[in-house]
């Protein structure tokens, strides 16, 4: 098979960022000529600041500033020599007043908190452990993890502090490896949450393997004795916790910080810690301030600020706690989420929020799932009580009315987030026009009219109204749980009854790295080797596994088709809810479809590659040699020399059924094909397909025959396609590899392929998916497709991302 252009997670992410930007919720300008920390100035407005994370304002204070101005006046602003040969005697003070902060450990500073991460994680780590990351440990923490692939480290996520998930994970190769890190943050920047350290350390006590590597960053200065930080007093428990944090935040200036159970990993880092000891140190500025920082932290004042803070997150959860606004964040942490579901609700309250003049941040993919959309702010000690009143209380009025702007409820975001619903406590949904459009469920396609169905599918593919009732009784009453799916056929009629919108989808368990790279399914098959179901879901697909086509009817002419294909998300999202399905697919549209693709992300979908569309139309040749004349001279030239000249050593029949060894053999060949091709990774389909496909009219089988040295005719390869009235679908091949290689049997089924529609006088061939190469040379063209992707839990996903 050729390859495939496979779907790129970063053109992904940034056509969706590009669309925030676009709305005006990311990368906004901050155009102040002074720092006020209260306040940000942009677009020409002094905004009320809940988006920075300077939580005790101690970037503002005077003594820190100060502290910059005296070490800028006295050394510079910058010491620029590698620690390896020179370390400055203000850089060994600055740390030793951090070593007080923590209780004595020992301590060393860099320029961020990232450099910590890239210096310390390499030397603690040793070959012979293994890593375990929460699912929302830092992007830091994960980028500087993959250095140890190279060293044979296994790398694992873990859900979210899902510690039963942990202790399972552990046990499976604890007796692999000397250690086994379990990597997390101390609080999580997107929901605020907070680790549970008990648990962990109980866990730590249990097996004397399991080593803590934290990065608390977020829990840094406005917790803990002296500021030390949200987790760290819990982690002296044990001798077996790297302690990461950083002055970054909290702590009000720039750099980072590790903190050691004991001498003998500081002793190693100091000595070669890759950037520690080859990169430029803090510069004088920041360690003035730093330093100013620090005995700010080891004086009475640090519990006032502390004090401070705390009475201001006081008045913002007890405001909250009068509402209905689903807050998904931790009340005891300055870091709050307000859950809105679908981005377009987060969008619309964002403007609204600052439209108020309130600066604030939007929660939103893939930090978060798609449909876990929400407001991201922070309550800092910049802000007065009245501020903070004042902002509450515009997010306590405008986040109904984003909510009915945008026809959602509040049991709908809740449902997004899995929290309980309160149905008697909301308004009623508006949806307009709806009394115009009725929207038509059906389970089974024999409760459709034949000629309903086919009106509009008769000639696109192998899903016309027979097709669909193969495809129900092969993927029914079988053996394994891949191998049986559901089907959903919906209509969308207007109020005179006319079809406006038709389509359909399957439920069944699909791989989740369908539409990933080869060499990331091959990865995953190993995986899969041991847990068949690795990496797998239960997906709600438009079309199916075993269809290629245009899947959606829509009447654009039609005035109200745009709420048509809303109707149709609502009654699939139903489904979805319902059976609780994780994954969501809307597939096979093409690139000019702009006015589908902003609904669909305004649903909370985000756009994929798929591979392309092979196709070729208008196929008019009487004869081979024709057909090969009609061809471009490159591809004149390939298909006599492959293909061709060893046309005669095949003989070629194609017959309406195969009998039972024949099928069973045709079967054998389709698995060897699927064992060989990571192009599309999907279930083989069940051998109940074939037999179906056998008994059923419009269906053929093309057979390549040829003979052995005892001059018997054995299958080289079978072919089974679709027939409809002007279209001729290819959709299963099995292959003996034993004689491809000699025969070019692969090249010499599309050829015959071609050959038998041109027979058939049909004037379509539907080529399907991936082996672009091959089918360009016999005419093809290639069309780019794509699909919407929606995912509930993001953690496949994320798995996924580090097989890539």
């Amino acid at each position: 098979m050729a390859k495939i252009t496979h779907p790129n997670f970063v053109d992904t992410i940034n056509d969706i960022l590009t669309e925030a930007k676009a709305r005006g919720v990311l990368q906004l300008e901050f155009e102040g000529e002074s720092w006020k920390g209260s306040h940000v100035k942009i677009d020409g407005r002094e905004m009320g600041n809940f988006g920075t994370c300077g939580y005790l304002g101690l970037e503002l204070h005077p003594k820190v500033i100060q502290g910059a101005i005296d070490y800028a006046q006295s050394y510079g602003v910058q010491f620029s020599v590698s620690r390896t040969y020179l370390v400055s005697r203000k850089n060994y003070e600055l740390e030793e007043h951090l070593s007080q902060i923590f209780m004595g450990k020992p301590v060393i500073a860099f320029t961020s908190t990232t450099m910590a991460h890239l210096s310390v994680l390499p030397i603690v780590v040793g070959v012979n452990d293994a890593i375990l990351l929460d699912q929302q440990s830092h992007i830091s923490i994960q980028n500087a993890a993959q250095l140890m692939v190279p060293k044979g480290v296994p790398i694992d996520i873990i859900r979210h502090s899902n510690l039963e998930m942990l202790e399972h994970k552990m046990k499976s190769i604890y007796d692999k490896y000397d250690r086994i890190w379990y990597m997390i943050d101390g609080v999580y920047s997107m929901y605020g949450d907070v680790a549970p350290i008990e648990e962990i350390n109980q866990l730590m006590a249990k097996y004397p393997k399991l080593y803590l590597y934290v990065d608390d960053a977020h829990g840094m200065s406005w917790f803990g004795e002296n500021g030390c930080g949200r987790l760290f007093k819990s982690t002296l428990e044990n001798d077996r916790t790297i302690y990461i944090t950083t002055m970054a935040k909290g702590y009000g200036t720039m750099g980072g910080i590790s903190v050691f159970p004991d001498k003998s990993w500081y002793d190693k880092l100091i000595l070669h810690g890759g950037p520690l000891a080859y990169s430029h140190p803090i510069p004088p500025p920041m360690m003035g301030a730093a330093m100013a920082a620090a005995k700010i932290h080891l004086s009475p004042e640090i519990y006032e600020l502390q004090a401070s803070l705390k009475e201001k997150l006081d008045c913002a959860n007890t405001l909250f706690a009068k509402t209905d606004i689903p807050i998904l964040s931790y009340p005891e942490t300055p870091i709050y989420f307000v859950g809105t579901g679908q981005p377009i609700v987060g969008y619309n309250l964002n403007k609204r929020i600052i439209d108020e003049g309130f600066y604030i941040n939007i929660g939103m993919f893939p930090a978060v799932p798609v449909k876990n959309t929400g407001l991201r702010f922070t309550i800092t000690n910049h802000n007065s009580l009245d501020q903070i009143k004042a902002f509450v209380e515009a997010i306590i009025y405008h986040y109904p009315k984003a909510l009915e702007e945008e026809s959602k409820t509040l049991n709908d975001v809740k449902k997004a987030f899995r929290l309980t619903t309160t149905p008697t406590a909301e308004p009623e949904k508006k949806e307009k026009k709806d009394e115009h459009l009725s929207v038509q469920l059906y389970t089974s396609i024999e409760d459709i009219p034949r000629e309903v169905w086919d009106e509009f599918f008769a000639d696109k593919g192998n899903f016309d109204w027979d097709a669909l009732t193969v495809m129900e009784n092969g993927f029914q009453g079988n053996e394994l749980p891949e191998e049986n799916w559901k089907f959903y056929y919906i209509l969308v009629r207007d109020a005179n009854n006319k079809v406006i919108l038709a389509t359909f989808f399957t439920c069944g368990l699909f791989k989740d790295d369908l539409l990933s790279p080869a060499d990331v399914s091959r990865a995953v098959e190993q995986k899969r080797m041991e847990d068949k179901y690795f990496l797998c879901s239960e997906t709600l697909c438009m079309g199916s596994l075993f269809t290629e086509g245009d899947h959606l009817y829509v009447d654009k002419s039609h005035p109200e088709w745009k709420k048509a294909v809303t109707l149709m998300l609502d009654s699939i999202h139903q489904v979805q809810e319902k059976n609780n399905i994780n994954s969501l697919i809307l597939r096979d549209f093409e690139d000019s479809e702009t006015e589908l693709t902003d609904i669909f992300h305004e649903a909370g979908f985000f756009k994929i590659n798929m591979p392309n569309a092979n196709t070729i139309e208008g196929l008019s040749a009487s004869n081979s040699e024709n057909f090969v004349e009609q061809l471009s001279p490159r591809s004149r030239r390939h298909v006599r020399n492959d293909v061709v000249k060893l046309q005669h050593l095949f003989h070629v029949e194609v017959v309406p059924k195969l009998e039972e060894e024949e099928l069973k053999q045709a079967y054998k060949m389709y698995k060897n094909v699927g064992a060989n091709n990571f192009a599309l990774n999907i279930f083989s389909y069940p051998y109940n397909l074939f037999s179906t496909i056998n008994e059923a009219t419009d269906w053929e089988f093309i057979k390549l025959l040829v003979k052995e040295d005892n001059d018997k005719e054995t299958f080289a390869a079978v072919g089974i396609s679709h027939i409809s009235k002007t279209c001729y679908t290819p959709v299963l091949v099995g292959i003996d590899y034993s004689k491809n290689a000699k025969y070019n049997c692969y090249k010499q089924m599309l050829f015959q392929v071609c050959l038998r529609a041109m027979e058939l006088n049909l004037s379509t061939i539907n080529f399907g998916l991936s082996a672009d190469v091959e089918k360009k040379k016999l005419g093809a063209r290639q069309v780019s497709k794509y699909a919407y992707l929606e995912v509930r839990d993001n953690y496949n996903l994320e798995v996924l991302d580090k097989f890539l």
